[in-house]
């Protein structure tokens, strides 16, 4: 349930409130697939499977057989666990920010994300920090780019989300790790703030809420 008399404040989940490794990502998936992506660059093949994923389009077997087609005799499980090596932990301290936020603010995520990961990410809450309602707890609605079939930076996402949440544009921030998702939320008329992987939110929520004048 949306407060319209809140600010709301969006956040991205990877880089943002739960950190990525993508170095160990692309080691896994070499180590796997016996390919060398040392560019950094994924395929494009493989790039275009991932944004289909992302927005729900394709399923599980058919992200394995995407990366499959490098090495056939690829074990689906060493995939799904060379994928899910991106997903790194979430420190204690963001459960207690997003707790402090969320008597004066309405809270949401927006990520893009698929069902692989956010399966991954359920399952270390639960056992690593015995949280069995992340979503309901902390937030007052969540966007995963698999289960509406959109993904940013497209301007659809972010007509959907307002329109979802009944709000002014200029009521929300968004933080988000990557440029072109906060360039496109801006152009929608949002307030934005680029966060940069490696900085941790709790140390930089205070300047971003001030800046945006909602403190």
């Amino acid at each position: 349930m949306i407060d319209a008399n809140k600010n709301t404040i969006i956040f991205d989940f990877g880089n943002v409130l739960i950190d990525l490794d993508f170095e160990r990502c692309y080691q896994a998936l070499e180590n796997v697939l016996n390919v060398d992506w040392s560019s950094r660059k994924l395929p494009q093949i493989i790039i275009d499977a991932i944004h289909k994923y992302d927005r729900g389009q394709i399923n599980d077997e058919e992200l394995i057989a995407a990366f499959q087609n490098f090495n056939p005799n690829a074990n689906p499980n060493d995939i799904i666990y060379a994928w899910n090596s991106l997903i790194g932990e979430i420190p204690n301290e963001r459960f207690d920010l997003l707790n402090e936020l969320k008597d004066d603010f309405n809270l949401c995520i927006l990520s893009n994300i698929n069902n692989l990961h956010i399966n991954f990410i359920t399952d270390y809450l639960e056992t690593k920090h015995t949280i069995t309602d992340f979503e309901d707890r902390f937030f007052n609605k969540v966007f995963y780019s698999h289960l509406i079939g959109k993904r940013k930076p497209d301007e659809e996402i972010y007509k959907y989300v307002t329109e979802t949440l009944s709000a002014e544009p200029s009521q929300i921030l968004f933080i988000d790790d990557m440029d072109e998702n906060i360039e496109a939320a801006i152009n929608f008329g949002w307030n934005g703030r680029v966060h940069k992987p490696g900085s941790e939110i709790t140390e930089h929520i205070g300047t971003y809420l001030s800046e945006t004048g909602f403190k």
